[in-house]
Parts: C-alpha cells; structure tokens; sequence
C-alpha cells in the first residue's frame, strides 16, 4: 500500500481518536497530523515516504565524496611526488568508486538516527534518544519483518509512552499505537492490493496474514 494511503489511515484514526475523546479543534487538528506521521513509522525500513523525508538523499553524500576524490587527486598530481603522490591517487579512486558501491538510503538513515540520538543525549530528552533508537533499529532489519510485527508495536509502545511523558496530550498515546497498528492493518494479505502480508508474530512465526 502507499505511503499517501497510510497516511490517510493514520490521520483518520486521529481523528476518530479526537471525537472518542470530545478533543477542542486544535487538539484534533495535531492528533491528525500525528497518526500521519506514526502511520509511516513502520516503513522505516524501507525507502518510504517518512525515511525518506528525515535522511539526505545519498547522492549527495556521494557528491561530496566524489569532490573530495577529484580535489585529493589534483593535490596528489602537483603537490606530492613519489610514494605519497601514488598514495593520494589510489584514496582519491577509493573515494570516487567505494561510496557509489557501498552507501545506500539505508546507511544514510542509519546516519541520520545516530545524529539523532547525539541530539538527543546532549539535550537529554529520552523521547528523542528512543525514537533514535528505533530508526538505527529500523535500518537494520529487512521489510516486512521486525517493525511489522507485534513486537514493532511494543518497541515503539516504549517510544510513544516516553513522548506522552513528555507531552501529555489527552489521546496522544491512542493516536500514535492506533495509527501505528494501522498501517500493519493496512498492509495484511486480505486486501486485495496487496501481494504480501504481515507477519504479525515475527520471529516466531512467519506466517504472512
């Protein structure tokens, strides 16, 4: 399913969570926007939509790796001579060829959850260091697997109870497991648009439902 109809889903769910709850208009209006965004958090371990709107797109890490390249490789032809100017052309060919092999969009996510997380622990919020965690974490894992799980929904119970700690937001802790459960929901083999499950007991069982 798409990221544009999770997103939907996420926001409906806000809002059924505001009228439950009788919420004043603005509180219904930031419940929404929030079951919007948690309904993408699953698909943190894909290139979706929500990774890919928090990470740099990993062309331009391999821009700059590449200027870097050309500009060591000009260094290395006038300024050095001898071992150390053969030593400079092979980094600058190393620089120029092993990102294009090696960096992809889940690196810079993983990169941009590590950012986080310094953030995090230098303005010592525990909401923002869980929910680094949890995109390091979602880097890792293949699609489909952890964060589609109901063990993905525990791991971020833990972040979504810190941020109502944090935020105290009648509904707010609803909103984000309801939303982010929905788009487990929506992914499941019962729906004919899509190909493949959800794998709701992941590891144990693998049965996709």
């Amino acid at each position: 399913m798409k990221g544009s109809t999770h997103a939907a889903i996420g926001a409906a769910a806000g809002l059924g969570v505001s009228i439950w709850i009788n919420a004043s208009p603005l509180e219904t209006a930031v419940l929404s926007g929030i079951g919007a965004i948690s309904a993408l958090v699953p698909d943190l371990d894909v290139n979706g939509k929500l990774a890919n709107k928090i990470t740099v797109e990993k062309k331009w890490l391999i821009l700059f790796f590449t200027a870097a390249g050309l500009m060591l490789a000009l260094y290395s032809y006038f300024m050095l001579f001898g071992i150390k100017q053969m030593s400079g052309f092979f980094i600058s060919i190393g620089l120029l060829l092993l990102p294009r092999l090696f960096i992809k969009q889940r690196t810079m996510l993983f990169l941009t959850g590590a950012v986080v997380l310094y953030a995090g622990r230098r303005i010592d919020e525990l909401w923002i260091i869980y929910m680094a965690l949890f995109i390091i974490f979602s880097s890792l894992v293949s699609h489909r697997t952890w964060t589609h799980s109901i063990i993905g929904i525990v791991l971020f119970g833990f972040v979504a109870s810190e941020i109502v700690n944090t935020y105290p937001i009648p509904g707010l802790f609803a909103t984000l497991i309801i939303s982010y459960t929905s788009h487990l929901a929506a992914d499941m083999k019962i729906l004919p648009a899509n190909k493949k499950g959800v794998k709701w007991f992941y590891p144990l069982w693998k049965k996709e439902f």
